[in-house]
């Protein structure tokens, strides 16, 4: 309850402060124009803060700042709350003694901040020297009365209100609305990428699906896990609503992506995602030219592929850290990261130079179907490595029976184009001839589809750490040094990663 009052209180204090700065101040100063040019720039400097900063940590404790939507709920409540208040307190002035009425609405809410920061119940005392000083020649007689009337109407009838309802309302147990982290089963391989990432699950009478849970949105990944489609477009919106978010779908079908439009959702192309049939697949014929030349080179330079089935997760982790000294820190949200307990389930395949690995990648699956996911190697790699080892993978993947090998999802050629995207990654796979499946982003109108996929991005391109636990990160140690698992003791579990 606590928490509830406090969030609350500092929620319509931030956004009294807005609308006073913005707004209250200019009118007082008789600068109502200046209102028109504060309130859009440093509006978008406040949302831009909102999106980049969502999380803050002070001294031990992590702070959570409210959602675009909850702020801008706020914002809106605070903005009605000063204008009728102040209305109230207008009707109740005599009228030859009442300022213009923007005046006094913008005096009242400086009056109204004055009394919150005076600390005293209900504001009393600065609330009403405020409101004598910055009135234009009061006569104090009529205005007191007026101040007392508007205490009457403004505290102390909600008050009495309020606890009557409390005196006569039935007592009820609060609901918890508790969501399991991950699906225990999933019609696509990808749906495992979830696990490294705040999710939630979605459930209706007839169908299921994987939430990414990120600061402003709720997101539908990949589509249904269980059941159909259509039915989670509704649950999904009112989930969003409830948790003040944005709901938005992100890489789903193209037959999901027909339903959506159909149900008004605003639809655009997000990625190809790259196939190949493990059962048919071969170097040979043109599509795969570019794939030939780089195996010939790998072969040049006596390269060996197998997969990983005993791991050397010291040496992993090393092609990892001189990986990321060259491109940068790894993505998330729905992009595989480099995490021992994440890999450990999953099938490894490794390139060697003589004996030493100089890269790898790992796979998700499901029966029947294999998608990359991480891919890590050394710098100075030799020509034709990557595509060496994924040649070897896809053979691989034939040999164990699998239908269908996905090379996972690019940037759809319109995007890419639009935001002028390195277009490498396309072309490594594009040689090895796949077949292309348009996937979609979608949300319930444009507003939304601006905010969550500004949201997306930012949590792809700027990852929070993977929340560790101690046990975690005592396991993580213990693979990384080649440790025998045994339980530590309590002053040598440490925090890692």
């Amino acid at each position: 309850m606590a928490k509830i009052t406090g969030f609350v209180t500092l929620g319509f204090f931030t956004a009294w402060a807005i609308l006073t700065a913005l707004v209250g101040l200019p009118v007082l100063l008789g600068l109502p124009w200046l209102a028109l040019i504060l309130v859009p720039v440093f509006g978008t400097l406040f949302v831009a803060a909102l999106l980049i900063y969502p999380k803050h940590q002070v001294f031990r404790f992590r702070l959570t700042v409210p959602s675009l939507p909850a702020m801008g709920h706020m914002t809106a409540l605070a903005a009605c709350d000063l204008l009728f208040a102040g209305l109230a307190f207008y009707l109740l002035l005599p009228p030859d003694m009442s300022p213009p009425f923007l005046t006094l609405i913008a005096a009242f809410s400086v009056a109204l901040g004055a009394g919150m920061l005076g600390g005293t119940p209900g504001g009393v005392g600065p609330f009403e020297m405020a409101m004598v000083s910055l009135i234009p020649n009061p006569d104090i007689a009529p205005l007191a009365a007026a101040l007392i009337a508007f205490r009457l109407i403004y505290y102390v009838a909600p008050c009495l209100i309020g606890l009557g309802y409390a005196a006569i309302a039935p007592v009820t147990a609060p609901t918890i609305d508790r969501h399991s982290p991950r699906p225990h089963a999933a019609p696509r391989a990808e749906h495992q990428i979830s696990a490294q990432s705040q999710c939630q699950n979605l459930e209706t009478s007839a169908s299921s699906a994987t939430l990414l849970d990120t600061p402003q949105t709720l997101t539908l990944f990949l589509g249904a896990t269980a059941g159909s489609f259509l039915p989670l477009l509704q649950a999904l919106k009112k989930q969003a609503t409830r948790q003040n978010r944005c709901a938005a779908l992100y890489k789903i079908t193209a037959r999901d992506a027909v339903v959506a439009r159909s149900e008004g959702w605003k639809v655009a192309a997000l990625a190809h995602e790259a196939v190949i049939l493990p059962e048919t697949y071969c170097e040979k014929g043109p599509k795969r030219r570019q794939l030939r030349r780089f195996l010939r080179k790998a072969d040049k330079a006596g390269l060996r592929f197998e997969r990983l089935i005993d791991p050397d997760w010291a040496r992993l982790a090393e092609i990892h850290h001189d990986w990321q000294k060259s491109h940068g820190a790894e993505r998330g949200l729905t992009m595989g990261r480099f995490c021992p307990l994440y890999l450990k389930d999953k099938p490894l395949f490794g390139a060697f130079d003589g004996d030493t690995l100089i890269a790898f990648a790992s796979l998700v699956e499901i029966p029947g179907v294999q998608s990359l996911d991480v891919m890590r190697h050394v710098n100075n790699l030799p020509t034709g490595t990557m595509h060496g080892l994924i040649h070897h993978m896809i053979y691989d993947a034939r040999r164990t029976k699998i239908q269908e090998f996905n090379l996972a999802a690019v940037p759809h050629p319109q995007l890419a184009q639009t935001l002028r995207l390195n277009t490498s990654l396309t072309r490594f796979k594009a040689s090895f001839g796949p077949s292309w499946r348009s996937l979609y982003f979608a949300a319930p109108n444009r507003r939304s589809m601006i905010v969550s996929g500004l949201d997306l991005w930012l949590a792809i391109t700027r990852p929070h750490p993977i929340p560790y636990d101690t046990m975690d990160a005592w396991h993580i140690d213990a693979m990384l040094t080649g440790e025998t698992p045994t339980l530590p003791e309590e002053n040598d579990l440490r925090l890692t990663g």
